[in-house]
C-alpha cells in the first residue's frame, strides 16, 4: 500500500524503526528498537456511532450496555466500549481493515523517540481522561477528540485514557524479557492505552495487559474499545 492513497479518518505511519517496550513493568521490557512497516491506522477509536452502524448492517451482537433503543444521541460520538476481541476483529473486517499489531500500535502512539505519554515525557492530567480526573467530574467516557493535548506525534486522538484498545496480538513476554505471568499462559490478547477506569500510569504509551478474547469489561466499569488499521 502505498502512502499516496488517502484513506478517510485514517492516519499513514511512515515505515521505520521506533523505541518500543519500557522497564516500568516486565511484561513490557525490555527496551528495545523494533522496525514496522508502513501501515495506516484510524485516527480515532470506533465510535458508538460506528459500531450502530455495523451491527445494524450486520445483524451482530448488542454492546452489552447499550440500552434497547441503542446509544442515546449524546453517547454516539463517543468511544464503544464494552466490545470483546473477536467483535473487534468482525467490525474492522466489515470496514475493510484489521485491527492494529501491538508494534504498530504503540509506534502510532508515541512515535520514534521513546516517549512516556503521546504528548511528552510528563503527565498532564487534562491531556487524558483517566481515572482521577473522571472521577471527580463524574464521568465515564467522553466524546472521541475533545482533549486537544491527547495527540501523538502523528496526530492520532485519544490513544491513551477514555476506552483500552484491542489489538492483534496474544500475550506473551517480548524476547529477550523476564516476564512471568499466568496471563501469558493462556490465550490472553492485548489491550492498549487504559482508559477513564485506569488511573494515569496505566495511560501510557508501553503500557500493556492481557485479557481473554472473550472479555469485554464490566457493568458499570466499562470495558475495552478498538480502532482498526490497514496494511
Amino acid at each position: 500500500m502505498s502512502d499516496s492513497t488517502e484513506f478517510t479518518g485514517m492516519v499513514w505511519i511512515p515505515a521505520g524503526e521506533f523505541t518500543m517496550g519500557s522497564d516500568w513493568y516486565d511484561i513490557e521490557s525490555p527496551v528495545r528498537v523494533v522496525h514496522v512497516d508502513g501501515f495506516w491506522i484510524d485516527r480515532l477509536p470506533v465510535s458508538n456511532r460506528d459500531f450502530l452502524a455495523y451491527v445494524t448492517d450486520t445483524k451482530a451482537p448488542w454492546v452489552p450496555d447499550w440500552p434497547e433503543g441503542g446509544p442515546p444521541p449524546d453517547l454516539l460520538d463517543h468511544p464503544v466500549e464494552r466490545v470483546a476481541w473477536a467483535q473487534a476483529r468482525q467490525y474492522a473486517e466489515w470496514a475493510g481493515k484489521r485491527l492494529p499489531t501491538e508494534a504498530e500500535w504503540e509506534k502510532a502512539a508515541r512515535g520514534t523517540d521513546g516517549r512516556i505519554w503521546p504528548w511528552g515525557e510528563v503527565f498532564i492530567e487534562e491531556h487524558a481522561n483517566v481515572w482521577d480526573s473522571a472521577k471527580a467530574l463524574g464521568r465515564t467516557t467522553i466524546p472521541n477528540g475533545v482533549l486537544e493535548g491527547n495527540r501523538s506525534p502523528y496526530g492520532l486522538v485519544d490513544m491513551v485514557g477514555n476506552v483500552e484498545e484491542w489489538v492483534e496480538d496474544r500475550l506473551l513476554p517480548y524476547p529477550g524479557s523476564s516476564a512471568s505471568s499466568p496471563s501469558t499462559a493462556v490465550e490472553c490478547r492485548v489491550l492498549r492505552g487504559g482508559s477513564w477506569f485506569y488511573t494515569n500510569e496505566f495511560a501510557r504509551c508501553s503500557f500493556r495487559r492481557g485479557a481473554l478474547p472473550e472479555f469485554s469489561g464490566y457493568e458499570l466499569a466499562g470495558g475495552p474499545g478498538f480502532r482498526c488499521a490497514r496494511s
